[in-house]
């Protein structure tokens, strides 16, 4: 039997239980490779995953001593609630409104220039009981009114055109619901799809005048939704679906550090190595392996880097720093598939307390619409905006055709990349 301290030994009998089995570039025949490699591979995968399956278990028992009540009062420790997880319960959203918004990009990389097409759709879905809604989408059914194009004429680098696309899809959905918000006065939750936080603080930094400027509006957007939730008492959350960070998985291995485990006090994580352990989870397989459904983890401050952003350069009309303090949990909704990653705000004048009783509410009015698929947990306003937004084959072909047809006219004629256009 394998224990966890034993795993980690990095002596000349333990070799060939040595986790790193790729430190070294070597080939192999296909009869190697079938026979001897993917035979240590699965067998090492196998292993840890035992290893993973341990420490779970040991979380779970030891769920009542992990206790950070005396540490959430210092403003540098970032979980905020006393315990690793806590059971929620679902609300009745009769009467309430819902809306959740997506969008979708297509590039096409030619050799003289690069285009962008974009597309957002916000969907509202009013709940006439925690099964039965109205759906309504904006700015229409299938989001024809909304495109947005970019063209690109200069040799820029594939990356600096992501960026800038990225930039321009995440402008077109908070613009469209800051639009929407401002249309109506009866909407009670907003669902973004992906973080409710602006994107990576290091493009406020960057040397293209061109993403500067941009970001610059994107933090102006931004700053009007958050105003328009608040004004109007809108629950704002974000919703991501996949994510590999172990931001929390982190924090949870800090803080069994600070309430120094030994054999007296939390002697089975020392048994385990618990540390070396963590590197192999995400939060998303940990909190898998701890939450039970109807179950969230614990809240945490996400996004800590928020307060860089500065009133420098062309962002005179940027405030110093948004004066909000940004969380996140991890929520079960569903048997058999991951927790989602819920992000919020709240006011930074706000005390903890009250972050945990938002995060409560959200979770109570996320639970009714993310439990009608045993296999997939996401929210259903959110499956459906992305439904709605995604381009399509037609579509797509239906957009580039037009350019090229059009550019022919011109004389111009677009070739498309090598890679795209292999003969065999």
């Amino acid at each position: 039997m394998i224990r966890g301290r034993d795993y980690f030994l990095t002596d000349g009998n333990k070799n060939d239980r040595n986790l790193d089995i790729l430190t070294s570039i070597k080939t192999f025949t296909k009869e190697e490779l079938l026979s001897k490699k993917l035979d240590s591979i699965t067998s090492q995968a196998a292993e840890i995953e035992d290893l993973k399956s341990k420490f779970a278990e040991i979380v779970q028992n030891n769920i009542e001593a992990l206790d950070f009540s005396d540490l959430i009062q210092y403003p540098k420790y970032f979980i905020k609630e006393a315990k690793i997880k806590k059971s929620v319960e679902g609300s009745n959203i009769a009467g309430l409104n819902m809306v959740s918004v997506d969008g979708s990009s297509v590039i096409k990389r030619f050799m003289t220039l690069d285009l962008s097409f974009l597309k957002a759709i916000a969907v509202k879905y009013y709940f006439n009981s925690n099964q039965d809604a109205k759906i309504e989408y904006f700015p229409d059914l299938d989001g024809f009114n909304n495109y947005n194009v970019d063209v690109n004429n200069k040799n820029e680098s594939d990356n600096a055109i992501d960026t800038n696309t990225s930039i321009n899809m995440n402008f077109l959905e908070i613009n469209l619901l800051n639009r929407m918000i401002e249309k109506t006065n009866d909407i009670d939750l907003i669902i973004i799809d992906g973080s409710v936080v602006i994107m990576p603080i290091n493009l406020l930094f960057a040397k293209e005048r061109k993403v500067s400027e941009k970001y610059d509006k994107l933090l102006k957007e931004y700053k009007r939704l958050y105003k328009n939730c608040k004004e109007n008492k809108i629950v704002l959350v974000g919703s991501i679906k996949d994510t590999r960070t172990s931001a929390l998985t982190n924090l949870l291995r800090d803080s069994i550090q600070y309430l120094k485990p030994n054999y007296d006090n939390l002697k089975d994580f020392i048994e385990i190595n618990y540390r070396q352990t963590m590197d192999y989870f995400s939060d998303l397989d940990l909190f898998n392996r701890i939450l039970k459904i109807n179950e969230r983890s614990c809240i945490f401050n996400c996004k800590t880097d928020i307060d860089k952003i500065r009133d420098t350069g062309i962002k005179k009309e940027i405030p110093y720093y948004f004066p909000l303090s940004f969380y996140a949990f991890y929520l079960k909704t569903t048997l058999y598939d991951l927790p989602c990653r819920i992000e919020f705000f709240v006011d930074e004048d706000h005390k903890f307390e009250y972050a945990s009783k938002r995060a409560d509410l959200i979770s109570s009015l996320i639970l009714p619409i993310s439990n009608l698929n045993n296999h997939y947990g996401l929210p259903i306003p959110q499956i459906e905006a992305h439904k709605r937004a995604a381009f399509n084959h037609k579509e797509i072909q239906l957009l580039f055709n037009n350019v090229k047809r059009k550019l022919a006219k011109q004389g111009v004629f677009l070739l498309e990349r090598r890679r795209n256009r292999r003969p065999f």
